[in-house]
């Protein structure tokens, strides 16, 4: 298309999101939706809240890397488009759609390492064979772009998965995760493909081109690998340690740029005590008991439910059945309903 009918069609789908979420304003938060992971592991990999901060605080470093190899391999070698004929992209939408299939499959039936282990070897995988393809059909780079762009669907896939574990496990606001997610990936690929497009050295050498990415996909194995094993580690640790390895991950510089700690600023204290206090002021309208006022202003922030049954060392299914009775007393239907009828009706 010519730049200003793309541009026409850009605008209009842009568009067309603004009715996609008021829509989705009225159902319950993906983070909120009862899973069937284990309840105290957002991955049924770790087996504590502790743990599954240390797997998050590094798993990112992992994705900017690997998202570096993803964006050379999407602009190789000179950081341009490729273009696809019509049987690679049919052969594209095949692979991915078989992919997706897959993880879906072995997720509903409970396999504990497919959003983990098997999601990176997956990835990993599909960026070796796409630098074999692109170095054994030199002449037909699509064939290798088939491999990237699913690549780079994965990626798409698991860095929203990220971000919802993120949602789940800290306590700044969600879009502080998602634009933060966004960014340590589209970031990353961003400037290795800047990188292609600027830096001759690199684009018109093509053994340096393969060494860097090959080098780029071991450092992702190694630093999502290398987390896999200190996960098993802290999970060994005595009883009578654990209380120290728990302040060593809570003070991590990381673990408090990423939001993970349990250190809330002044800003976020003072926003959980108006919250408080319109809780108050809801139950006394809807006769609330004391721990339904406690569990809706900690949802009312934006807490899963799973977070709130931690904060008031309540079972998920009771933090579920509390939630319920406040929709059933208070005659709203989504969290959303409840910072409107808050902000009406409460000072």
């Amino acid at each position: 298309m010519e730049n200003s009918i793309s541009y026409f069609y850009a605008a209009v789908l842009v568009l067309l999101q603004f009715p996609c979420i008021l829509l989705a304003r009225t159902k319950p938060l993906a983070c909120d939706i009862k899973t069937i992971s284990s309840e105290n592991d957002f991955f049924n990999f770790a087996k504590n809240t502790m743990t599954s901060k240390v797997f998050l605080a590094t798993i990112c470093v992992s994705i900017g890397v690997l998202a570096c190899a993803d964006g050379f391999l999407r602009g190789y070698p000179d950081g341009l488009p490729i273009a696809f004929r019509a049987t690679t992209r049919f052969a594209d939408l095949v692979l991915i759609l078989a992919f997706c299939v897959a993880i879906i499959v072995f997720t509903c039936r409970q396999h504990h390492r497919v959003m983990t282990v098997g999601i990176f070897v997956t990835m990993e995988a599909l960026a070796c064979i796409a630098l074999l393809c692109y170095s054994a059909w030199p002449d037909a780079l699509d064939i290798g772009a088939i491999f990237t762009t699913n690549l780079n669907a994965l990626l798409v896939g698991f860095s929203w998965y990220i971000i919802l574990a993120f949602m789940s496990y800290g306590w700044r606001c969600p879009y502080y995760y998602a634009i933060a997610g966004w960014i340590v990936w589209l970031g990353c690929r961003g400037i290795a493909r800047i990188t292609l497009i600027n830096v001759t050295a690199v684009s018109q050498n093509d053994l340096l081109m393969l060494a860097a990415v090959f080098t780029m996909i071991v450092i992702s194995t190694q630093v999502a690998f290398v987390n896999f094993l200190n996960v098993r580690k802290f999970e060994a640790v005595p009883e009578e340690e654990l209380t120290h390895q728990q302040k060593a991950v809570q003070t991590s510089p990381v673990v408090k740029i990423m939001g993970l700690d349990d250190h809330h600023e002044s800003l976020a204290d003072v926003r959980q005590a108006t919250m408080r206090h319109n809780a108050e002021e809801v139950g006394k309208q809807f006769l609330l008991s004391e721990r339904e006022v406690e569990v809706l202003s900690l949802y009312a922030l934006g807490w899963t439910q799973k977070r709130v049954a931690e904060e008031l060392f309540i079972s998920p299914g009771t933090a579920h059945a509390h939630i319920k009775r406040i929709y059933a007393k208070t005659g709203l239907h989504s969290r959303q309903e409840i910072l409107d009828y808050m902000e009406k009706y409460t000072s």
